[in-house]
């Protein structure tokens, strides 16, 4: 899941037989569990097996908010029994279809205006209740299907040393993609994000096919076992996947600027805390359908939390590992490239962004999902050169982007040009935004373009775009000064041509 905007990833899949463990045997076997990690060198530092009448605050907190994830979600998060409770000795997580309105934005950024979505959900967290820094972390769990649902068990970053979403980090131990055909309903998928802070992220991960369980009829126990360098998945105690710090990097910018890759096993060497939560709709699932039911139900059998006291970062004293189960390579992290920039060129009262050229400090660029979005400068007949975007995704952004935060609070307007060279949608939805560091934004904000093969000048003022619902923009702090994207999840084919990006100050 993601804060972020998009945190799913299935690359190669993996296939393995589950048994089934009857529920009964399970309840029974519940303290053996605990006896048998124990002999073999694990010490249990954190659990919650919902025993009680209510959740227990003491461990858990509630997210409230009409966000949508950043991934264009469809479900409000409340703290209301309705959407969370405890049932049987199990953690319910349920989902509504009900037209609810809250908070446009998480609680953690101070929230900006209201945002009214068409389901309710919950999600919950362990955050300074619950951090940890490497061990074993098992969650026994009944995961829904239906078209559009989105359960999630996952964690994120505590402290964010290494910058916001997703340079810090993000460890999906498991998610569930639920969509049409029912045979997406046996897959569940194993994610590492890291890199550099959206939209510079990265992330890879391994899909696993349940052939003889169903994930959304069994409890199963999904687990990692996290150690320094190393990051092991788990279902049912079968290890099957497993990567290495080899294949993950961090790369942050200094006082100046500059990148650099961070030295040891960054991002993944810092406290995280647990997530859980149900999500409808969005990217990627989609939305939910006519055959989708609701209420649609997550439940949590327990949550465990070992440490190795005699290895408490390696684990090597209380590992189980299976020699034969796949390795992700990850990625590399890409080749440093520093721009030099006279650092007072917003003082004046044109700053170009992009004419004829990108202007330094900025750099356009685009961020997908999946897919391929192709940035290129190309010749115009009548401009000369201009950037453009061709999409080749349904999920992407291009942008140009700057190494730092830059004061552009004398500005009073942002200007482009843009032209659909190319749009094969039956709609022509077109959104621009403004970022100030991932999750500052405008948010989406929707324009007109003209009709295709047409010019179209835009002039856009800077405090009406901070003045929007919902939006965070700081004007002091502007990296990203130009986001430009057709609807989200329908985008494929749309090659867009821009020129004459720049900030005014009258």
């Amino acid at each position: 899941m993601n804060m972020k905007t998009i945190s799913f990833c299935a690359l190669s899949i993996v296939s393995a037989t589950i048994l089934s463990v009857p529920a009964a045997a399970q309840a029974a076997t519940d303290i053996t569990d605990i006896a048998y990690a124990e002999a073999k060198g694990w010490k249990l530092v954190w659990q919650d097996e919902f025993a009680g009448k209510d959740v227990d605050e003491s461990k858990w907190e509630w997210e409230e908010n009409c966000w949508g994830g950043g991934n264009q979600e469809l479900q409000c998060y409340t703290d209301r029994h309705k959407n969370s409770f405890i049932k049987d000795g199990k953690l319910v997580l349920r989902a509504y279809k009900e037209t609810y309105r809250g908070s446009a934005e998480p609680e953690d950024w101070g929230t900006s205006g209201k945002k009214t979505l068409p389901y309710t959900s919950a999600r919950m967290r362990t955050k300074n209740k619950g951090d940890w820094k490497y061990g074993r972390l098992e969650v026994r769990a009944k995961l829904p299907a239906g078209q559009g649902l989105w359960p999630a068990i996952w964690m994120l970053p505590t402290d964010y040393k290494y910058g916001t979403w997703a340079g810090s980090g993000e460890i999906d131990i498991v998610e569930m993609i639920s969509q049409a055909p029912e045979a997406e309903h046996k897959k569940t998928h194993a994610t590492l994000h890291y890199g550099r802070e959206w939209p510079n992220n990265v992330y890879t991960g391994e899909t696993f096919t349940h052939t003889e369980s169903d994930p959304s009829k069994e409890f199963h126990t999904y687990a990692i076992e996290w150690a320094d360098g190393e990051i092991r998945w788990y279902i049912n105690d079968f290890h099957y996947v497993t990567q290495f710090s080899s294949g993950w990097y961090s790369q942050i910018r200094d006082e100046n600027g500059d990148w650099y890759n961070v030295e040891g096993n960054a991002p993944f060497n810092e406290r995280f805390h647990l997530l859980l939560n149900l999500a409808v709709g969005g990217t990627p699932p989609g939305n939910p359908n006519a055959e989708t039911k609701f209420p649609a139900q997550m439940e949590v059998d327990y949550v465990r939390v070992y440490s190795c006291p005699k290895a408490l970062s390696s684990l090597r004293r209380c590992a189980t590992k299976n020699r034969r189960a796949t390795r992700n390579f990850g990625m590399q992290p890409p080749k440093i490239i520093n721009i030099e920039f006279d650092s007072d060129f917003y003082k004046a009262d044109v700053v170009d962004i992009f004419n004829g050229a990108s202007v330094p400090p900025f750099t356009a660029g685009a961020w997908k999902a999946n897919g391929q979005i192709d940035v290129t400068e190309v010749e115009d007949k009548d401009r000369g050169t201009v950037q453009q975007f061709s999409f080749k995704t349904n999920q992407g952004v291009g942008y140009w982007q700057g190494p730092l935060g830059f004061d552009f609070s004398a500005f009073k307007y942002i200007e482009f040009d843009m032209q659909r060279l190319v749009d094969p949608r039956a709609t022509d939805s077109m959104k621009m935004k403004i970022d100030c560091f991932f999750p500052c934004s405008t948010g989406e904000v929707p324009i007109a373009p003209a009709s295709v093969g047409e010019w179209k000048s835009y002039r856009m003022s800077l405090a009406e775009l901070r003045k929007r619902p919902g939006s965070s923009l700081d004007l002091t702090n502007v990296n990203t000064p130009l986001v430009l994207l057709p609807e989200m999840d329908n985008q494929h084919g749309v090659v867009l041509r821009v020129d004459n990006v720049r900030l005014v100050k009258e």
